[in-house]
């Protein structure tokens, strides 16, 4: 079984998959809308302690950290 940690704990240039989103459902569906649903395959660019900024392939998105909180992830071995 694979253990999950919020995307928030991660370090730059860890690459993560989500598994699960624990938000509302409009919050859900934004997040679909920019690409990030459970499967997504994320690069962390920037976690300094504010926003986030994430890489879905070439696409770059900027996350609140209360969002990035509920979303959690598993580390990539690839």
């Amino acid at each position: 079984m694979f253990s999950t940690s919020p995307l928030a704990t991660h370090k730059e240039s860890a690459l993560v998959h989500v598994k699960k989103i624990q938000s509302d459902c409009k919050t859900q569906v934004k997040l679909l809308g920019l690409g990030i649903g459970i499967g997504s395959t994320l690069e962390v660019l920037r976690n300094r302690g504010g926003d986030m900024v994430l890489a879905n392939n070439n696409i770059r998105i900027s996350l609140g950290r209360s969002i990035a909180e509920n979303i959690f992830v598993s580390a990539s071995n690839t």
